[in-house]
């Protein structure tokens, strides 16, 4: 039996909606800088839609940015007035503003001759795998979903690619794991339940780690170091691929656009895109060492090709209310994010 990875919870962390006499920690931090980057994605999908407006001259009101805008707001607001974030996260703004003119102009171009008749926000009805934020209805051409994305660090989140269910739009998803294939796992490393792995993250984690070396087929890995890790199932790795190209324009196959926060620089493809999977041969694909720094095992792994990494599947505990509780260290979501 597996040893279950059991952690010590953290003393109890307090934010509150107020400006900080001095710096925030680096936890009071992350959890601002997520309300801004939150209110910042409404506000690049809206901007979008705006500008979409403008340029095609149609008869639509604009949409309201206000609470966007006013999320973005009271980010900032908590920091100190010397906080150098307030600086960054102003840019921001400025580029992402700067971003959707030029995105709009884009989008225009990729439908013509067809002619935009409307802009339908459709964010909240991201389920089933529906990536669209926006769904541009035409004169001309069936509608085209468009889903808006900001680049962080290089990453871009697939459709539904921030999940709890770890099963069904995970191991499933990508790797075809059934249900009983699943459970059956779950109780080789030594958890009687869904649940009972769930309590900690980094059980979690072992169950990924123990998924990529299964069905990849991964010779030379450890559960710790997947330096030397080979792949000897190449078709079970082509598909991984292909599903994730698929999930990134989501099952509505929505066109992609993704704002470069940091530049202003308007996306289209990740580094996945420019790759013939099904001309990818086994000595292509390598792995993250996913070495661990002072857990057990690692809490995020990562697929290269061509020694540039294409994905990353990152497995993190819970966060918000439950910071500083005894459920903090409980499993929240697995993200999978493309390169771009």
């Amino acid at each position: 039996m597996m040893r279950r990875f059991l952690f010590k919870p953290l003393a109890a962390l307090l934010v509150a909606s107020v400006i900080f006499a001095q710096s925030p920690s680096k936890t009071q931090f992350e959890i601002i800088e997520g309300i801004f980057h939150d209110g910042l994605g409404t506000f690049a999908e809206l901007s979008l839609a705006n500008d979409l407006i403008t340029l095609a001259q149609i008869n639509q009101p604009p949409f309201d940015t206000s609470r966007a805008e006013a999320k973005m707001k009271e980010a900032v607001d908590r920091l100190p007035a010397q906080h150098t974030s307030r600086a960054v996260f102003q840019r921001e703004i400025i580029n992402i503003k700067s971003a959707t003119k030029r995105g709009a102009a884009a989008l225009l171009d990729f439908i013509r001759p067809a002619r935009l008749l409307r802009v339908h926000h459709t964010a909240r009805e991201f389920s089933n795998a529906r990536a669209g934020d926006l769904r541009l209805e035409c004169e001309g051409r069936a509608a085209l979903p468009v889903s808006v994305k900001t680049d962080k660090s290089g990453k871009v989140a697939v459709s539904e690619g921030q999940t709890p269910d770890i099963g069904e739009k995970w191991a499933e998803r990508y790797f075809r794991v059934s249900p009983l294939e699943l459970e059956a796992t779950i109780k080789a490393i030594g958890f009687s339940s869904m649940t009972d792995l769930k309590s900690n993250y980094l059980n979690v984690s072992r169950l990924v780690a123990e998924i990529l070396i299964r069905k990849l087929g991964l010779e030379g890995a450890a559960l710790t170091d997947f330096s030397r890790a080979r792949v000897t199932n190449l078709e079970a790795a082509k598909y991984l691929f292909h599903q994730l190209l698929r999930f990134k324009r989501g099952d509505d196959l929505s066109r992609v656009i993704i704002f470069d926060r940091s530049t202003a620089e308007v996306k289209w493809e990740s580094a996945l895109e420019g790759i013939d999977i099904d001309r990818l041969t086994a000595d292509r694909i390598s792995f993250l060492p996913s070495r661990p720094r002072s857990n057990p095992i690692a809490s995020e792994f990562g697929i290269k090709i061509d020694g540039r990494t294409i994905v990353s599947f990152q497995i993190k505990h819970k966060r918000g209310a439950s910071r500083g509780t005894a459920r903090q260290f409980e499993f929240s979501d697995i993200t999978t994010r493309l390169r771009i």
